[in-house]
């Protein structure tokens, strides 16, 4: 399956992510009952870094339009390691040659307006991902090695979707589909320009109540949401592209929550108002090689640049210590299904690091590093590498750029138009491993280090295949020690995330602190 493009802009870096799942028919886990504990008055205002791009999620493709879209429109489920939770699903029955999957939708499942929510609508939204008019950056989903999958109605409630081939990587694709609305969608001949995205009619706990281009948007609750009444009453998104700005206004009580960095956190600590919380979102950080320059084409120059780089030095500088981080080698994140540390470790050795850059005739090499500007962890990263580069003879030319700029530049399918040779970069994969290939397979818009191996390519074809767990754990294994040997990326660490949030908010565990959307299910937070 070729996995989309999906671009999550998170300020520190750019961020692939796709929904945490694993394809094993794991332990279940069902909310259902109403909490009915909401209160008048009760709100909670949290910051948007830019303005949505888009509603849809069909569409969504950055991280404000995807943290919007969450709190609209609801999932079939989600998957964490072996446990599923489920949203507008009840359940879903997965046939032992994973070909077929069941699935029946909730009793009583209705839109923000009122109408039922039915499995003509499921059918409706994956048809209109399947138009190529439409557009949507999820068709790539299903097709399974170029052929779509099938979903079929058996009644209101249950619809089935028939695979042609074993993909076991499916489950997860599945679980993050979010329906629209068939009977107000129906017809339009753009979806994705269409009028009707400025007042979604959504599944969510939220819904819209009032935009303000460039400053703010509100959120009244959903009263018939399906997992009952939310606590809060309303949830507004300021919008403060600067993240300093973004930290003085939770420290002014502005905002109630919000991500901040080791750099932040002594400051955002000694608030008396303010908790912070920590979790890990499986995030890598690395550095890109583009390997279009002609010298970081040559495996030893890469090798040589890994060789060369002091990691203890930049946990140091940039992330204070490993509380904030750990040191990374796989370029798996740990809490990828079959990730290992069994890889190449390229340990500091300036001397190793020399001798090959003699060897591959790249001496008194100039290189240009790129990064989002504004950010001194990533600032610190590259004063380190710049630093450790020289002391091998490499000059490398600091190239700060604002993070649209860097972002345009990094996926770019213009390489001219770049003007660095290496970036710090990031992302989150999620749980499933078969998601890493959009990152080190050919022709994937998540390549952007243009890296090309026709071994690696296989090992992911043969292990989006395979049933057994152990054997495919052995080819992800196998994939992971190739990429790290390959140096297609150079890992740098493996950073936890964390949320300031004002003391007097409840629920916080129940809400569940996660990647890009920062709460899981902003229905569970509460006020004191």
């Amino acid at each position: 399956m070729k996995i989309a493009k999906r671009l999550i802009s998170l300020g520190l870096i750019s961020t692939m992510l796709f929904t945490v799942g694993c394809s094993s028919k794991g332990s279940e886990s069902k909310d259902s009952g109403k909490t009915n504990s909401a209160s008048s008055g009760k709100s909670i205002t949290l910051v948007a870094g830019g303005n949505p791009q888009t509603t849809n999620p069909l569409y969504a493709n950055d991280r404000a339009s995807m943290t919007l879209m969450n709190a609209i429109y609801s999932p079939l489920y989600v998957i964490e390691g072996e446990k599923k939770t489920f949203y507008l699903a009840e359940k879903v029955d997965i046939s032992d040659d994973y070909l077929t999957y069941k699935v029946k939708l909730r009793d009583n499942l209705k839109w923000h307006d009122g109408k039922p929510i039915t499995t003509d609508d499921i059918i409706y939204t994956y048809n209109a991902i399947m138009d190529k008019n439409q557009n949507s950056i999820r068709r790539a989903d299903f097709l399974v090695n170029g052929e779509p999958v099938e979903f079929k109605k058996i009644d209101d409630q249950n619809f089935e979707v028939k695979l042609p081939s074993v993909l076991m990587s499916f489950e997860d694709t599945l679980s993050s589909l979010r329906p629209i609305p068939k009977h107000i969608f129906e017809g339009e001949k753009d979806i994705a320009k269409s009028e009707k995205n400025n007042s979604p009619i959504g599944s969510g706990p939220y819904k819209i109540k009032e935009v303000k281009s460039g400053e703010s948007i509100l959120l009244d609750k959903n009263k018939d949401y399906f997992l009952g009444d939310p606590n809060l009453e309303t949830v507004a998104y300021r919008i403060i592209p600067d993240r300093n700005s973004a930290t003085m206004a939770l420290q002014n009580g502005e905002v109630q929550a919000n991500y901040v960095k080791p750099d932040q956190v002594e400051t955002v600590s000694k608030n008396k108002n303010l908790d912070v919380k920590m979790f890990d979102e499986g995030m890598v950080d690395n550095l890109v090689l583009c390997e279009e320059n002609k010298d970081l084409a040559k495996k030893e120059v890469r090798q040589a640049i890994a060789y060369a780089i002091n990691k203890d030095q930049i946990m140091t500088s940039a992330y204070g210590s490993d509380k904030y981080a750990k040191k990374a080698y796989s370029l798996f994140a740990p809490n990828t299904l079959y990730y290992t540390d069994d890889v190449e470790k390229y340990d500091y050795n300036k001397d190793k690091a020399k001798e090959l850059l003699k060897s591959a005739g790249a001496e008194n090499l100039k290189l240009r590093l790129g990064y989002t500007n504004g950010d001194k962890t990533l600032e610190s990263i590259a004063l380190v590498i710049q630093n450790n580069l020289k002391e091998i003879g490499v000059t490398v030319d600091l190239v700060p750029l604002e993070r649209s700029a860097f972002l345009g530049q990094l996926f770019t399918e213009d390489l001219s138009t770049r003007t660095f040779d290496m970036a710090i970069n990031g992302y989150v994969m999620g749980n499933e491993p078969a998601a890493y290939a959009s990152i080190f397979t050919n022709e994937e818009s998540n390549n952007v280090q243009g890296y090309s191996n026709e071994e690696v390519n296989k090992l992911f074809k043969e292990a989006s295949v395979e049933t057994d767990s152990a054997k495919r754990g052995e080819l992800y294994k196998e994939i992971q020690q190739k990429v790290v040997e390959d140096v297609s990326l150079y890992p740098i660490a493996y950073p936890k995330s964390m949320v300031a949030i004002d003391k007097q908010y409840t629920g916080i565990d129940e809400a569940k602190l996660v990647p890009i959307y920062m709460f899981q299910d902003l229905s569970k937070l509460n006020k004191k």
